[in-house]
């Protein structure tokens, strides 16, 4: 009877796509409260994105046993199981497009939408979607008594598909502008950092626009997938990324994932973006030249039980030379090669366990080394440096109500993440790849996610961080260095003992808030508030609202 049964479950997902879905998609929330829950076991969410056939059996799993859901519960199921209903078993009656199958005769219909689709089995399969976003923006700076708005507007596509059985891709590619306050779109998430839209106003350069893109090329096979892509990956427990966040660019990659019992490996080298300089030629012009470095990493996960989980990996950035085959490899020892290359490296090596004994509780850790001095460990020596993670998801009432609390701890040690070759901290274009969080830190964070209705979801978050910042002259020059900067690490002149916090002392609070409502498939309505109060360094205060209404359309 269990073999029956086994061959029913597998022959429900031949249809299961070749490809990835995205690090921010609902559904993965839904999979890790699931895991929290012990509905399901078999879900790790240390890394994001995950694969389109990982997600399809978790979710056939979780609809064999959803009696033990919510009401709510089963019907944001229902969703998710009408999405990806043609990779569970090649259903596309719940999938309507304007051009070809299925025409789309109700925009109000709760199908699967899409401007175009074509499918046929596993072989060759093509999904295209038009991304509509639009964003009003209002920001009140109570500190400096003024206010500024803003209007952004981005619109594209997206093409994703798979073929022959074992390949996928996915293309997204999107442009916008904006009407309002510039500079404020400028502060706002990808914007942050747009080549384009970052120029000044009389460059004559299109800087009025924005645009973005990113896809991959992927392979996967029964136990494990390659990709070559350009999208955001997320690494670490918690709501608060420390490994790898959506803080900085969005990196070009390779990476390697293999999954096979109780054990997983994953593996991703990818470029980062260094020190910038600009040059103005007679005749060519203004020239930019930036330093290329790049990111290794790898981990080895072991899930012995929903009792204890295991991760060991490890990360090193490197520059000033090209690709180096000692971290293209997977399998080596980044610390030891750190040595082998003469030592010109920024390697990590982290520890991670995660706990599930009791339903509804997760309990998780990551212990990170930047560098260490056993002979020193005790003393204030300031190359021993390391970042904990302490953190908890709860859902109590999973069978009631589909509602989460977390509670996160993050400690850097002064010096953590940055280098004594400024080139080689752990930055891509100068944004910390881990958290927004400076090294010499220390945040608390408390989130709480609810759904009072299968299409409504409310998050709160409240992050209280305290900063030991360096003490600098009117120049921006640092004088006193505590380890408080990612931008600076230890000078040969510099104190070789720190302590935890000293310097400046700096404390944030901020509050956000975020209601997200789908009436119908493919169409989002989201409003979202910010509160941020900041005293820092040299009497410099931040008492800042922000709200923002979006609609947001997928189809």
């Amino acid at each position: 009877m269990k073999y029956f049964f086994t061959f029913i479950f597998a022959s429900s997902i031949l249809f299961a796509q070749i490809g990835f879905v995205e690090h921010d998609h609902p559904v993965l929330s839904f999979l890790e409260r699931m895991k929290t829950g012990n509905i399901i076991q078999d879900f790790d969410p240390f890394e994001f994105p995950k694969t389109r056939s990982e997600v399809t059996e978790l979710l056939v799993k979780i609809d064999s046993v959803k009696y033990k859901l919510s009401e709510i519960d089963r019907k944001i199921l229902g969703d998710f199981l009408t999405e990806f209903s043609f990779d569970i078993n090649g259903d596309e009656s719940k999938y309507s497009s304007i051009f070809g199958k299925n025409k789309i005769h109700d925009h109000l219909s709760q199908n699967e939408k899409f401007v175009y689709f074509s499918a046929d089995s596993s072989r060759f399969n093509t999904f295209v979607k038009f991304i509509l976003d639009y964003d009003y923006i209002y920001e009140k700076n109570r500190s400096a008594d003024s206010a500024r708005n803003v209007s952004l507007i981005k619109f594209g596509g997206k093409i994703r598909g798979s073929f022959l059985d074992h390949f996928g891709y996915s293309f997204k590619a999107t442009n916008g502008t904006f009407s309002g306050d510039k500079t404020l779109a400028q502060e706002k998430g990808d914007l942050r950092y747009n080549y384009k839209f970052q120029l000044p106003g009389d460059s004559n350069s299109g800087d009025n626009y924005f645009d973005d893109t990113e896809g991959y090329l992927m392979a996967e096979f029964d136990f494990f997938n390659m990709r070559l892509g350009r999208d955001r990956i997320n690494i670490g427990y918690g709501p608060v990324k420390y490994i790898l966040s959506s803080n900085p660019p969005k990196i070009d990659h390779i990476s390697l994932n293999f999954k096979y019992g109780i054990f997983s490996f994953s593996y991703m080298h990818g470029k980062l973006l260094g020190k910038m300089s600009v040059t103005d030629d007679p005749v060519e012009g203004r020239i930019r030249e930036i330093n290329e470095k790049y990111l290794a990493y790898h981990r080895f996960d072991f899930e012995f039980s929903k009792h204890f989980t295991l991760g060991i990996g490890e990360i090193a950035v490197y520059s000033g030379r090209s690709i180096d085959l000692s971290y293209l490899n997977p399998f080596n020892f980044y610390k030891s090669v750190e040595h082998a290359n003469q030592d010109r490296d920024n390697s990590l090596l982290f520890f991670d366990i995660k706990n599930n004994s009791f339903s509804g509780v997760s309990f998780y850790s990551t212990f990170m080394i930047d560098d260490i001095d056993f002979s020193k460990i005790g003393t204030d020596w300031y190359g021993n440096n390391f970042l904990l993670n302490l953190g908890a998801q709860l859902t109590p009432f999973a069978s009631v109500l589909p509602l989460v609390f977390d509670l996160q701890y993050i400690r850097l040690d002064p010096y953590f993440y940055s280098h004594h070759i400024n080139e080689n901290n752990y930055t891509h274009l100068n944004y910390n790849i881990g958290p927004e969080i400076n090294p010499n830190s220390q945040s608390v964070i408390a989130q709480v996610t609810f759904s009072p209705h299968y299409r409504v979801e409310i998050k709160v978050n409240y992050q209280y961080s305290e900063h030991g910042a360096n003490e600098i002259d009117e120049e921006g020059n640092v004088i006193v260095n505590h380890g408080g900067d990612i931008q600076v690490g230890h000078r040969k002149d510099d104190p070789t003992n720190v302590k935890f916090l000293d310097g400046i002392f700096e404390v944030s609070r901020i509050l956000k808030a975020n209601i997200t409502y789908e009436p119908v498939l493919n169409y989002y309505l989201r409003f979202s508030f910010i509160y941020r109060n900041e005293n820092l360094a040299y009497g410099k205060k931040n008492d800042v609202l922000e709200s923002a209404i979006s609609i947001l359309l997928r189809i």
